[in-house]
């Protein structure tokens, strides 16, 4: 079993290099591959809205750069991770170009799922959705509206496991490999 690691912190960021680091070793332990990709390190232009992708190059990205790489990786993969500072709630930048670049991933044609129309998924089966966020302190509410951001983006990518978890700087490292730990375990229900 392969999981993606997109790993959108900044250059020189001890803490999520730490994280990344948790997450690996819980990942390991469980019997999981892992892959990790640093957006902050590739070359990953953000996109322009063109939807060649869906409609002239299904699949393929009209823009030739690293992004291409994310997505063959994502169709390769049966979890995909998000690592992010929290900002404002939601994502790094570098992580969300890179979240939007995945739009070849999935289909320009829509389904209902649960209720909810989402778009159909290009490359099946789905996989698995894990987020991690982290904060120099806790703020509760921008640490809420990331837990909702990913909720959201699991939904969106039909993921059998989902789960999300803010760490943040007033935790002791065992808390922290806790809530890593409690989240990777969500995978074993879909993922034995």
């Amino acid at each position: 079993m392969i999981a993606l690691i997109l790993h959108g912190n900044e250059k020189n960021d001890i803490t999520g290099s730490g994280i990344q680091g948790m997450v690996c070793e819980s990942l390991a332990a469980k019997g999981w591959e892992t892959e990790t990709k640093s957006v902050g390190e590739m070359s990953i232009s953000p996109c322009v809205g063109c939807f060649n992708c869906w409609l002239k190059t299904p699949g393929i990205c009209s823009r030739n750069d690293d992004g291409r790489e994310v997505v063959k990786s994502i169709a390769r993969c049966n979890v995909l991770i998000f690592l992010s500072p929290v900002t404002f709630g939601g994502y790094s930048s570098r992580l969300k170009v890179a979240v939007d670049r995945i739009i070849p991933s999935i289909s320009p044609l829509f389904e209902k799922v649960n209720g909810e129309m989402h778009h159909r998924l290009r490359y099946k089966p789905p996989h698995s959705f894990l987020s991690v966020g982290w904060q120099r302190e806790l703020d509760a509410e921008s640490a809420e509206v990331f837990t909702r951001l990913a909720a959201r983006n699991a939904r969106n990518m039909h993921a059998p496991a989902s789960g999300s978890v803010v760490l943040h700087g007033g935790q002791t490292p065992e808390e922290r490999r806790a809530q890593v730990e409690q989240l990777v375990a969500k995978l074993e229900t879909a993922h034995g």
